[in-house]
């Protein structure tokens, strides 16, 4: 009995700061979608080469993938600070939205299906510093991740058998 409470109050920490640990990586992944957009963007669009009938055109088109953007990088904040908070909230003991558990599950297997692309990337060996650091991150991604539906589930079980006892 009281071993179970050291388990559970351990898996509850774990949980906790696992949950602050997905908002700060889902903070990074914005600024990643950013940095990559910023990045990409000196090679695509150059006004001076396009006539001045369709620069019109092509500003709008500009506008749509700049907003676009910023909707993804919304969305994926969003996903991660619900993800964190309700984590967070179970942890501490408070009313929580029992969704967040299934929503680390697919953001889980999502990123590691993403790992895939480093086979890729590693290749372009002038680049290898930033696709290290950014392997490296999405590595601690998915421990985070791991740690955040491992915990919810061990807290889930402790919890199911203090009540059959």
């Amino acid at each position: 009995m009281g071993d179970d409470k050291v388990k559970l109050r351990r898996y509850e920490d774990d949980l906790n700061v696992g949950g602050l640990g997905v908002v700060i990586l889902g903070a990074w992944s914005v600024l990643k979608v950013l940095m990559y957009t910023i990045m990409e963007d000196k090679n695509t669009i150059n006004l001076e080469e396009i006539a001045k009938e369709d620069r019109a055109i092509a500003v709008g088109i500009f506008i749509v993938i700049i907003a676009l953007t910023l909707l993804m990088v919304l969305l994926i904040f969003k996903i991660h600070l619900y993800i964190g908070m309700n984590a967070s909230k179970a942890a501490r003991g408070e009313p929580y939205k029992k969704g967040y558990y299934t929503a680390a599950i697919i953001l889980l297997v999502i990123s590691v299906l993403g790992m895939f692309t480093y086979i890729e990337a590693i290749k372009d060996l002038d680049n290898i510093d930033t696709t290290i650091a950014s392997f490296l991150v999405d590595l601690t991604t998915i421990y985070i991740l791991w740690i955040v539906v491992s915990s919810t589930r061990k807290i889930r079980e402790l919890k199911l058998l203090h009540k059959q006892e």
